[in-house]
């Protein structure tokens, strides 16, 4: 436990996945989250269809660009602090028109406010050393009614899964015997979920419109910006005498 404690402060410590990190990430586990980011893909595109989406942590690109190819009539934009993850994305989309991959960091978000449909990050977040500033800059960059859907690593789904012979013959070996070890290291534990982020989103304009719940081999932290209407009757409301 303290070794996995150790490995995990480690591994969080740069924001940026290093070159050759990035080269091992890019031929390892790409593969591995493959399938369940095509899922995730698939259930984007079902709940949009036009606007901007973007993939926060994009890593090679393989989400942002499935995305985009699953549905032409999307901007999918995917925004990464390596500089080599970036460039692998740009050279993996050639041919999708509709994607783009820039430098950037999540906590100062290239975009105007409101100008974003969906946004989407898939094992990225526990490297992110602010994570007030990246909820605030998704809560800005989110149209009025838009979502952002955050999966990252959670140890314990593996052992809550009552189907783990489903598991590994859906995504393997390697997810099967070893994922649950994986998250311990790229990912937060139960009780980080449920104090440090939930305290934290209820420092954000995201105070009372989350979900933090399990699903797939991920914990998923679903983000909503407060409708307009809302908004106002809101506002009206904290304004009355």
């Amino acid at each position: 436990m303290a070794l996995t404690k150790f490995i995990k402060n480690a591994l969080r410590k740069p924001e940026a996945i290093p070159t050759p990190g990035a080269v091992i990430y890019g031929a390892t586990v790409t593969r591995v989250l493959r399938k369940p980011e095509t899922k995730i893909a698939n259930e984007i595109v079902e709940k949009v269809k036009d606007g901007a989406i973007l993939d926060i942590g994009s890593g090679p690109g393989f989400l942002a660009i499935e995305i985009a190819r699953k549905s032409p009539g999307l901007q999918v934009c995917g925004i990464d602090l390596s500089r080599q993850m970036a460039r692998t994305a740009t050279r993996h989309a050639r041919g999708a028109g509709n994607v783009q991959f820039v430098l950037g960091n999540a906590a100062r978000l290239p975009f105007k406010d409101n100008s974003i449909e969906l946004a989407v990050s898939t094992a990225a977040f526990h490297h992110l050393k602010s994570l007030r500033l990246v909820f605030d800059e998704c809560y800005r960059v989110l149209k009025a009614g838009g979502e952002a859907w955050i999966y990252d690593g959670y140890p314990e789904v593996f052992r809550m899964r009552a189907d783990r012979e489903n598991l590994g013959q859906e995504y393997g070996f390697f997810v099967r015997h070893l994922g649950s070890t994986i998250s311990a290291i790229h990912g937060f534990t139960r009780e980080e979920y449920e104090t440090d982020i939930r305290d934290t989103l209820d420092q954000t304009g995201f105070r009372g419109n989350y979900d933090i719940a399990p699903t797939d081999i991920w914990m998923r932290i679903t983000l909503r910006k407060t409708p307009l209407n809302t908004m106002a009757v809101q506002s009206s409301v904290a304004s009355a005498p």
